[in-house]
């Protein structure tokens, strides 16, 4: 018995710190399996890396803290202009074509419209106010004649330039060439008169005509140099050596019809223009076979294939007519006597 009871004191004496560390258990254990669940969670969350990236962001780290000031100091090496090879000449070539498209394709259909504003100002407006339109709207034509010469200024140098790699000509600083180039061709231009500019020009001297047809009907305008005056730098009028041709009294009348020309087409082998249903009719269907031009004192051969639409001629014949009938009207009136 004595025996016993010693036996179950000491099983108890052993249990009580067991107990004593249950009790204490919940308060410091799950805190601390708590935190190594977060550190386990955190490192989860991070994506894994290589040993590339952590070489990477080693050598990183090292450039940062250790700035390498030598690089700062290396010069850049200069890289010269190169010569332009053959190659890139056909480029260059390329670029001139542009040019010329812009031409002609944008600016000069800007040509047709002025003409026809200035033979509209010249048949509504009269007197001081008629004079000062007409002089704005020459003024119109010239400054795009002068913005056709710019373009055609750099054209012209991109086609010397492709010229010049052709024959094998070493150019460096393609761009100071260029500039230079078109400087000099529009400071060529821009040294000559009013007359040396304008007076040859044919869209100028279209210009010129449709103005004057409608102030002067059935009369031959006079050359063009003769309705620009004279500035320095001009050759006298009697030293002039060169022929003037003036222009021609326009004809809208149809060859073979004899009346104001309707449909017109124009002959690419004579410049003649005829009524459509009257040429074709004329001519028979076969479009390659030819006759005589109808006009009086022309044997030039023409066929269909020959001929052309002129829709600008078209619209002027138009005009014409409308004038025509205007000043019937007018002598009409004139002629009416009122008692």
């Amino acid at each position: 018995m004595p025996v016993a009871s010693s036996s179950r004191a000491s099983k108890r004496h052993r249990r009580a710190p067991s107990s004593d560390i249950e009790e204490d258990g919940p308060s410091q254990a799950r805190p601390r399996q708590e935190e190594e669940d977060v550190e386990m969670d955190e490192e989860e969350q991070q994506p894994r890396r290589s040993k590339k990236d952590k070489k990477r962001q080693a050598n990183q780290d090292d450039s940062d803290a250790e700035p390498n000031v030598d690089d700062e100091d290396v010069p850049v090496p200069e890289i010269k202009d190169q010569p332009l090879d053959r190659v890139t000449g056909q480029k260059v070539h390329g670029l001139a074509g542009d040019w010329a498209v812009l031409r002609d394709k944008v600016h000069s259909q800007s040509y047709n419209f002025v003409r026809e504003v200035g033979a509209a100002v010249a048949e509504f407006t009269e007197g001081e106010k008629g004079e000062k339109a007409l002089t704005t709207v020459d003024c119109l034509m010239r400054e795009l004649l002068d913005t056709e010469q710019e373009l055609n200024s750099h054209e012209q140098a991109l086609d010397d330039i492709y010229n010049r790699i052709s024959r094998g000509d070493e150019i460096v600083g393609v761009t100071d060439v260029y500039e230079k180039l078109v400087k000099e061709k529009l400071n060529a231009y821009n040294s000559k008169t009013s007359r040396q500019k304008y007076a040859k020009s044919d869209p100028y001297q279209k210009f010129k005509q449709a103005i004057y047809e409608v102030h002067h009907p059935d009369t031959a305008m006079p050359p063009v140099v003769d309705l620009i005056p004279r500035e320095d730098g001009d050759v006298s009028d009697d030293d002039d050596d060169e022929v003037q041709i003036g222009g021609v009294t326009q004809d809208y009348k149809c060859p073979l019809t004899l009346t104001i020309l309707d449909d017109p087409l124009t002959s690419k082998q004579c410049g003649h223009s005829y009524s459509a249903f009257a040429i074709k009719e004329y001519l028979g269907p076969n479009r390659t076979k030819s006759k005589e031009c109808p006009a009086t004192g022309c044997h030039k051969l023409i066929c269909l294939n020959d001929l052309q639409e002129d829709k600008d001629l078209a619209r002027r014949a138009k005009e014409a007519a409308r004038r025509e009938r205007a000043r019937e009207e007018d002598s009409d009136d004139d002629g009416e006597v009122i008692e």
